[in-house]
Order: C-alpha cells, then structure tokens, then sequence
C-alpha cells in the first residue's frame, strides 16, 4: 500500500521532466511507498515517450494517463485525484523539483500531528542549482481551527497561499467535501485551496524551504500579453458561486467580503497590470462594476483598516474614484514601475 499519491501534470515538459521525476525517485522516505500518477494533457513534443520510458521504468510506482485533448492543469489533477489510492496526496509542477527529504518530512509532520495539511517553503529558481538549505532560527506554527472565529482568521490570513505544490493533504479532506480544481481555465488552484480553507482543521506550517520552484518564462503563469490571465476573474466567479452554494458566504461574512476584495480585485488587478503590456481599461470598468455588486459596503468592513501596501492602497483608491482610460494607462506603468513584472 502506497503512504503518498503524488499527482503531476504534463504539458511539453520534455525538457525539465527528468529533473522532476528523478527528485521524486530519490526522496528519503522511500520510492517504494510513493504512489506517481503522471498525466500527460495532450503534448504535443516528445514528453509522452518520457514519461512511457519511466513507466516502463517503475511500472509498479508510476502510472501515466494519456489525455487525447488538452484540458490544462486542472483537468489533469482532477483525472489524478481519481487514481489516487494513497491517505496522503500531493502535488508537484512537471518542471519543479523537490529536496530529497520533502516527503518525509512533511509525512512526519501531518501523521504526528494528525493535520490536515502540511506546508513548506518553496525556492524560486531560475536554474538547475540548488541552493543551500539555511534552517538556521527556524520556527514551525501548527494551527488549530477550533471555532468560526478561528476559521475567520484564516480566512482573512489565507496564511497558506493559493500554491498547492509545497503541500502535502490528507486524502479524506479533499474527497469527503467534493473539492475539486477549475478546469479547462488557469489559475484553477485558487479555487481548490480556497475551498479547502473552509474545511481544514488542523495545519502545520513547516519552516523550510523544501520545494524549488522554477522561474520558467515560458510557463502558461508568466507568459506576457496572453488571453488566459483573464481566467482568474472567471475563477474567483465560479469559487464565489461555489462559497453560495455551499453556505460560506452568510456563515463567514465579513472574512469572505474581505477575502473578495483582496483576490478578485486586488490579485485580480495584479494579474491584470503585470501581464499585459496594454490592460485593458474596459476590463477595469468590468471588474469594479462587479466589487460594487457583491461588496458595495466593502468600505466599512473592518478587515480592510491597514491590510495592504501602498500600492495595493492606490488600487483600491481606484474603486471610489473616476479615471479616464487615458489616466489608468499611467496608473497602470507606475504599477508596473513599482511592482515589476514578478507575481
């Protein structure tokens, strides 16, 4: 019986997919007890015959699923999530690798503790060299979410990230509350982690960096000037629609006006002003039409006092006041200017 079901999905990684898998292969607490699930979203180089030569390989550890269309990322984690036998899940990106003790330690974690999940640290690189490890005054946090209050504070805190690849989740959490990722759109993991906030119970957040992820411009995330950032407005939409249907909006008010503000408008206009080298001002109109629509007391909600940079600030000053498309195009070059080109 496998201890760990780690899903990868594939998309033209030929040229960084042995990195991942053999990160994998070597992990302390053993390749035999880990469960690799390689799903293949219709490449279109010669990464399938990869991923074969490693099925071939480790028939016993690894599956591959071959989709016949694309579906990016969430659909294949979705087809993942259905081969996983494991009470333990992760996840790890097709062109990151991981520290040969990631694993182990994040199973110690979440087994001694009885968590929900597990968190880690996580290297951004541009390059095959690993950099060295400091766990120099290192200090882990396990939370407990034991009231509303609590899971208010993590609401607002969203102290986990919207990453899912630095985690490791117990199997039940996920399947006993139907969560599932966004397909056919990116940033489809927003919506599964902000999800999983309204049922976690326990967590533990481990103070290492143990996940490399790499800084890979041609990733579908850092492509410049594509039509599929927009996709993460269409993704806060389908996790607002799902916090209704399942009750969180009226349970957690405040905490989920807040959480609105800040990654619909604010990651949202992130996204926005980053990514595109003209954005769009209609889009803008768009978007603060909508703010008004499901939060137009936002103003008043007591999270807001003192949450964010400076930058963000402006942004947000942006929702009270009237600017001409002429006026946002310079507001969006000092963003730019500010904040660079790194999300």
């Amino acid at each position: 019986m496998f201890t760990i079901s780690i899903i990868i999905p594939c998309y033209n990684v030929s040229k960084y997919i042995d990195r991942c898998i053999n990160s994998l292969i070597n992990q302390t607490i053993g390749f035999e007890n880990l469960q690799i699930i390689l799903v293949d979203d219709a490449s279109t180089d010669n990464t399938p015959e990869r991923l074969k030569y490693y099925e071939n390989l480790y028939p016993q550890q690894i599956s591959l699923i071959l989709c016949e269309r694309n579906g990016r990322q969430g659909t294949a984690r979705n087809i993942g999530l259905q081969y996983a036998v494991a009470p333990y899940i992760g996840f790890v990106d097709s062109d990151d690798w991981i520290e040969p003790d990631m694993f182990e330690l994040l199973y110690t974690k979440i087994t001694n503790f009885n968590c929900d999940i597990v968190t880690c640290k996580v290297f951004r690189d541009d390059t095959r060299k690993n950099i060295p490890r400091n766990n120099a005054n290192r200090t882990d946090t396990l939370i407990s979410i034991e009231s509303n209050i609590d899971r208010e504070v993590l609401i607002v805190s969203e102290i986990l990230g919207s990453g899912i690849y630095n985690k490791l989740y117990k199997k039940e959490l996920i399947f006993n509350n139907n969560i599932t990722f966004a397909e056919n759109l990116t940033y489809e993991d927003i919506y599964f982690n902000s999800l999983l906030y309204m049922y976690v119970n326990k967590i533990y957040i481990l103070d290492e960096y143990l996940y490399h992820y790499y800084v890979n411009n041609e990733s579908t995330t850092l492509q410049l000037d594509k039509p599929h950032h927009t996709d993460i407005f269409t993704v806060y939409e389908l996790r607002l629609q799902e916090f209704e249907r399942r009750g969180l909006l009226s349970q957690y008010p405040l905490a989920m006006e807040y959480n609105f503000i800040k990654t619909y408008y604010l990651g949202g206009m992130k996204a926005l002003l980053s990514r595109y080298s003209n954005p769009s001002y209609e889009l803008f109109l768009k978007i603060k039409k909508r703010v008004f629509e499901v939060a137009p007391n936002y103003r008043n909600n007591p999270h807001l006092k003192n949450a964010f940079s400076e930058i963000f600030e402006l942004l947000l000053d942006l929702l009270d006041c009237d600017i001409s498309k002429a006026e946002f195009e310079q507001i969006a070059k000092m963003f730019k200017q500010i904040a660079g080109n790194k999300v």
